[in-house]
């Protein structure tokens, strides 16, 4: 699959497997993984329907129900030939699928409420993953020990120097009960997703937009022993940790039937997940090539896979208030502008419609 680079808004990356733009699962090794168990029409590769699903940047134990569904033949059962695209660059999902290069996205929930407030034509249709998160200190340091020790700190976000950082860090300062600390206090550094180097280097002090499953078990095999986080949902920020799939509102309806039958799948998947982990994590060591990896980066992928393996939930479903309320946030900290964020409603870009 070839794919043109293009520029969006930040998405969080995780393990970087390479920095080439990959299709990583590419027909020939499609056709390697389908374990087929009955000589079904599903089967038959002539008979699947394609779907090109876009990563949230490079593949890493986030994206594990869509590896397990890949290599353990349930997408083939399903009919389905999925193939998974990382971006060399960040992209505009949607423009992507307009254009018809992806028909579904890997997204935040942060980044859907965003895009609709712009008016962007996005429509996210099952959460997959939801894991917890933040933003990441060294506490071997010692001078941050609370929320309210990070006002006027330096924060590395991707998007630097938009207000997402300083909008998330001084939400949990105040939910600490430091009510005065001034917004424009903080200092900016963009470490891209580089959250770990940032601070070692000393560019930064805090680190914001990490989830738990990766960067802390990341920054602890680089060194960083003391490496802690302040999460989301204990300090006032809605809990944005989680990772849905998305569409535009005119291709889910062209396709809604195929899309169901991803939502299936991965549900299937993420059975075999829980219930076979010793399987999954073969499935994912195979994918990602882990034997071929530093030792450092064997270890990165040995920490990650084994804290995201709870993160994956039965329930794909989200509720309106869920969203009601972090757009509400997204306006309160001035991130959207406020008349389209009141007046954008929820259905129109979520739907639980095939996530039951």
């Amino acid at each position: 699959i070839v794919t043109t680079p293009i520029t969006m808004i930040y998405l969080r990356p995780a393990v970087i497997i390479t920095t080439a733009l990959l299709c990583s699962a590419a027909l020939g090794q499609q056709n390697q993984d389908k374990t087929c168990t009955s000589p079904s029409a599903e089967c038959d590769d002539t008979n699947l329907e394609t779907i090109r699903l876009g990563l949230e940047w490079f593949t890493n134990p986030d994206h594990l129900p869509l590896i397990v569904a890949q290599k353990h033949g349930i997408f083939a059962s399903f009919g389905l030939d999925v193939q998974l695209i990382e971006p060399s660059d960040h992209w505009e999902a949607e423009e992507e699928i307009l254009a018809g290069r992806l028909d579904v996205a890997v997204t935040e929930p942060l980044h859907l409420a965003q895009d609709a407030a712009k008016g962007k034509p996005v429509l996210g249709f099952s959460r997959f993953l939801h894991t917890d998160g933040g933003v990441l200190y060294d506490a071997g340091k010692g001078d941050i020990t609370r929320p309210a020790d990070m006002c006027g700190k330096t924060i590395s976000y991707p998007g630097s120097p938009g207000p997402g950082g300083p909008a998330i860090v001084n939400t949990m300062v105040k939910a600490d009960g430091k009510l005065d600390c001034d917004i424009t206090s903080y200092k900016k550094h963009n470490g891209s997703f580089f959250h770990t180097d940032a601070l070692q280097s000393n560019h930064a002090d805090v680190a914001t937009l990490i989830f738990w499953n990766f960067e802390i078990p990341e920054a602890k095999a680089k060194g960083m022993k003391d490496a802690a986080f302040f999460s989301l949902k204990e300090w006032g920020v809605p809990d944005f940790c989680q990772l849905v799939l998305m569409t535009t509102p005119s291709h889910f309806d062209k396709r809604k039937d195929v899309l169901r039958k991803l939502v299936l799948a991965m549900r299937r998947a993420t059975g075999i997940v829980h219930q076979q982990p010793d399987l999954a994590r073969e499935y994912y060591y195979q994918h990602v090539n882990k034997e071929d990896a530093s030792e450092t980066q064997q270890a990165v992928i040995d920490a990650t896979f084994t804290a995201t393996l709870p993160a994956f939930p039965n329930d794909n479903m989200m509720s309106t208030e869920y969203y009601e309320h972090l757009m509400g946030w997204l306006v309160e900290t001035d991130q959207v502008d406020g008349k389209a964020g009141e007046e954008v409603s929820v259905s129109t870009y979520w739907t639980n419609e095939i996530s039951w």
